[in-house]
């Protein structure tokens, strides 16, 4: 059965002005943000500084679209705004969780925005901190928060960065909390810092997205190729869904297919985008000549 999406409970202008009421609740400040419409976007305006969303998708064989990725992206007049992972980094401490809590809900408001984007899941980034802070009164919030919306947990990826943490027991708890919601967990990175899979069967995620030094590598030597081909097949059996992402050219793209992930994504199929792709053309016909996707420019 297809998923759709749940009408948002208010009009939009009444969900903006619903958001900008939420971020005065504690740890906000007054002084520390809101949401306004603007361009055909909501934008949120955080510390002097203005953020939008842009979606990438993943795809499957075939370029049917299952999933868009939120980023954030700071907006300036010459377009050189920080990248996420560099403004996450000089952020202060005390700041970071309201900037994530933003995040999300700029994403949200921007995912309803687009429709929903038919039937494609939302996939939504989060630090191991961030996920394990979600939780008690704050996860009810964000359960809120998408409710309001109009999207269901079951619409919605969690994905979480491996970061090489140690001590998986209490991550693991998370995960299958949210699990137990709805929600589709995903492993993000998997294979930077190990490619334990009994670390990964503790964790227990739906999906897991493999990190970019294993296409990286895969797109060139057969070895590595190998290597590729035997880890998705080993995730797969234990139920996970496989997404190999970061794929920059046609070589990654065929060393990707040949490895049966069960999705794809990277600049060579769709570059980040402010709206969500209504499809993308993949196709892939042999080793030797592989057919080249449709190329979507941002």
């Amino acid at each position: 059965m297809p998923m759709t999406i749940a009408e948002p409970i208010m009009p939009l202008a009444d969900l903006i002005r619903y958001f900008n009421m939420q971020l005065h609740r504690p740890p906000h400040t007054k002084e520390g943000g809101y949401f306004a419409l603007a361009g055909g976007q909501v934008q949120a305006h955080f510390k002097g500084r203005v953020f939008g969303t842009l979606f990438q998708p993943q795809v499957r064989r075939g370029g049917h679209i299952v999933c868009h990725e939120a980023f954030l992206r700071e907006l300036t007049p010459d377009g050189e705004g920080l990248s996420t992972q560099m403004l996450f980094e000089q952020s202060p401490e005390h700041e970071l969780i309201q900037l994530d809590r933003m995040a999300h809900d700029l994403h949200a408001l921007n995912f309803v925005l687009q429709h929903g984007q038919q039937n494609s899941f939302l996939a939504l980034n989060f630090s191991p901190e961030s996920l394990l802070a979600l939780q008690g009164d704050e996860g009810k919030v964000f359960d809120a928060v998408l409710s309001s919306c109009g999207l269901k947990a079951e619409r919605v990826v969690l994905e979480m960065i491996d970061t090489g943490f140690g001590d998986c027991a209490e991550v693991a708890a998370a995960i299958a909390r949210y699990r137990t919601k709805g929600y589709q967990v995903a492993l993000d990175n998997f294979g930077r810092y190990s490619w334990d899979l009994e670390r990964l069967k503790t964790l227990a995620p739906d999906i897991v997205k493999l990190d970019r030094c294993l296409i990286g590598h895969a797109g060139h030597l057969s070895l590595a190729k190998q290597v590729l081909v035997e880890l998705t097949s080993e995730i797969q059996g234990l139920g996970m869904v496989v997404v190999s992402q970061c794929i920059e050219n046609a070589q990654q793209l065929q060393a990707a297919m040949e490895s049966s992930a069960d999705w794809f994504q990277g600049y060579f199929i769709a570059r980040p985008a402010l709206t969500c792709q209504p499809s993308v053309g993949l196709a892939y016909s042999c080793p030797e000549s592989p057919a080249l996707p449709m190329m979507i420019q941002a």
